[in-house]
């Protein structure tokens, strides 16, 4: 099989790649060659996904049996691509977005219905959300029954470009007193980049059918507190105190969902539900949440971003802030001068302090 991935060198196109290489597939990458160093083995074909001379060239190129698209953003530039190798590809898979149906706002499942977006949209006419079901819509109307939507939710592993777990990591690194969003009992759903690469791998080698599917982890997968024990497992951390602070004290110190403490959804009561049942019914498996967690760890050591700051933007939590924070939780009334079972502050479950500590 001969695939064609637009991208290939970010956080999905890596993996994609390097396993597509693996199996002995024959492949071909499209990109700037911007974003990171490309891959031993494949072919790479340079240039900007937004001229058409660019795309027109890259069509003379094939054909091949299949295009994977991990780097569509905008519906224009998608439904250009689309209509350049309509002639050259067997397929297109387009890698969107859970968001695209509503999420995490609202549950959803393989047949939710699309935010509405036009095929043509630019960057101004649409947020991130619409503009995926824009581009989504330019995939099936060129390639239709040929197209093959994939709709991640969350995915995390090494690579990782969004700071999300590396954060965590870091954070668990310093070790110290540590604020979490309790309870530590919260759902967790992700899927690790490697896995959503090898099952569209598996999709397009196979006899499957077309269609747009939902991946990511499984229902029940994690907890927000298990994840947190494999961060400081993986760093080695010898002492650390994760305080868990309840909704309502977050909220009421500005601490924003997803962006001050990362993956945390709040009232986002849709997040943890998804449908993926049409996705594992064609293979769709994940690895061990701490498999991901250690391996993301590795990478962030082995390749020198470990301490890097994570925590840039307006609502992100700095340490002086965190700290803060921390002093706002122990004075709160019936904070800490209510001790809980354990005689430790915090009576209330949300509000305990989970001590992790390790022998050197």
């Amino acid at each position: 099989m001969h695939v064609l991935v637009l991208g290939g060198t970010g956080f999905l196109g890596r993996p994609l790649v390097a396993q597509a290489l693996a199996r002995g597939l024959r492949v071909t990458t499209f990109n700037r060659g911007t974003h990171g160093p490309d891959h031993p083995g494949a072919e790479v074909v340079r240039g900007d996904r937004t001229r058409t001379a660019d795309l027109r060239r890259l069509a003379a190129c094939g054909p091949w049996d299949a295009v994977v698209d991990t780097s569509g953003m905008l519906p224009r530039d998608v439904l250009a691509s689309a209509r350049e190798l309509e002639g050259a590809a067997g397929r297109y898979a387009f890698v969107s977005s859970l968001a695209a149906l509503g999420w995490p706002r609202a549950a959803v499942t393989d047949d939710s219905r699309l935010r509405p977006c036009p095929s043509d949209a630019g960057l101004d006419e649409a947020d991130f959300d619409t503009l995926k079901a824009g581009c989504e819509r330019a995939v099936t109307q060129v390639f239709g029954p040929r197209s093959l939507i994939v709709r991640p939710g969350l995915l995390l592993g090494p690579h990782e470009d969004l700071g999300r777990l590396p954060r965590w990591l870091n954070r668990a690194a310093r070790g110290g007193r540590i604020l979490a969003p309790g309870p530590p009992g919260l759902p967790l759903r992700f899927l690790d980049a490697r896995d959503l690469a090898g099952w569209l791998l598996d999709v397009l080698a196979g006899p499957q059918p077309a269609g747009a599917f939902n991946v990511t982890g499984p229902a029940g997968q994690t907890t927000i507190g298990e994840l947190l024990t494999h961060c400081l497992d993986a760093v080695g951390t010898i002492g650390a105190e994760t305080v868990w602070a309840d909704e309502a004290f977050l909220r009421a110190h500005d601490v924003r969902p997803w962006l001050g403490l990362p993956l945390w959804a709040a009232d986002d009561a849709g997040a943890w539900s998804v449908d993926t049942s049409r996705a594992e019914a064609t293979g769709l498996r994940t690895r061990p949440v701490a498999e991901t967690v250690r391996d993301t760890w590795a990478w962030m050591t082995a390749g020198g971003t470990a301490g890097r700051d994570y925590a840039a933007g307006a609502y992100a939590l700095a340490p002086a802030r965190e700290d803060a924070l921390l002093r706002a939780w122990d004075t709160r009334t019936g904070g800490a001068g209510t001790p809980d079972a354990n005689g430790r502050p915090g009576g209330r479950e949300t509000g305990t302090a989970d001590v992790r500590v390790r022998q050197a």
